[in-house]
């Protein structure tokens, strides 16, 4: 499947040494769309976890999203949540634990629906996950999103993301010409921290909108973004297609979050989205 959008955005970027805002003729292809695989295939299988990630592989998934907090003892760990206990047997902060210490804990699907329990106890597929597994086991193969959680409350945390992303080699394109890894927060501190550290890592800022409100952005938003940001992701709920359309005219990408249905997914491409961050890859059974 295509999967082009980031690596035309950027490589023309980085090329022409011109600025996010301008605009070039067919940067934002019509005909392409991807699927981000939300926690892996999360509708499947426990989310952040290596198996979820696995399938999402099988899946043919265009990139795979996870979230990262730092442990106790420093290390990037990959979960949704801070609080271990919406998808382990146990309690607990992740910050206030180390990494052996989450590696007694299996992942499960979410306490609301006991019907899908997993495992309790160590099991290597569903243990909690270190960014180095996940790249160690995927990087060759997949490409990924990875979101910064919190960053307020990890000192450094972007520091060890970059370091990570550098040992890993993944900063930089594939050989089809797609970014290997792209960043993701709600936090723009974050996301502007990575932006110094390396400024050739595309940066995409995740915004939410009240119910019933129609996405938009002031032009001071939007100058701001620029200086950063090669695109963003925001609630479904929430699009148009004129914002859409803005967007893409000043260079940024636009990817929806978080769709279960076909019939969504549909609407979402036909009013121009980017791509959607979805539980089930097999979405539009591709």
């Amino acid at each position: 499947m295509k999967r082009y959008i980031w690596g035309l955005i950027c490589a023309v970027l980085l090329l022409t040494g011109c600025t996010k805002g301008e605009a070039e003729e067919g940067l934002m292809p019509s005909d392409d769309f991807l699927i981000i695989a939300h926690r892996g295939a999360s509708a499947y299988v426990p989310e952040n976890t290596l198996a979820s990630y696995g399938l999402a592989e099988e899946l043919d998934a265009d990139y795979i999203e996870l979230d990262i907090h730092l442990t106790k003892d420093g290390q990037l760990a990959v979960m949704h949540d801070a609080d271990i206990s919406g998808t382990t047997e146990a309690n607990g902060e992740i910050g206030a634990l180390t990494l052996a210490e989450l590696k007694e804990l299996s992942a499960n699907f979410r306490r609301e629906d006991e019907k899908k329990k997993a495992v309790d106890g160590p099991s290597e597929e569903f243990a909690v996950p270190t960014l180095s597994e996940v790249f160690g086991q995927f990087g060759n193969n997949m490409n990924f999103i990875v979101e910064l959680k919190d960053p307020k409350d990890y000192p450094g945390i972007e520091e060890k993301l970059v370091d990570a992303l550098k040992e890993y080699d993944m900063i930089g394109f594939d050989e089809d010409s797609h970014p290997k890894v792209a960043i993701q927060s709600f936090s723009k501190k974050g996301l502007k921290r990575v932006h110094e550290l390396n400024a050739d890592i595309p940066l995409l800022q995740l915004i939410s909108f009240d119910e019933d409100e129609e996405a938009k952005l002031s032009k001071k938003e939007l100058d701001e973004l620029l200086t950063y940001a090669s695109g963003m992701g925001v609630s479904y709920e929430a699009l148009t297609a004129p914002f859409i359309k803005k967007m893409h005219e000043k260079g940024l990408a636009v990817y929806a979050y978080t769709i279960i249905d076909a019939e969504t997914a549909l609407q979402l491409k036909a009013i121009g989205a980017n791509g959607i961050h979805t539980d089930r890859p097999d979405i539009l059974d591709k």
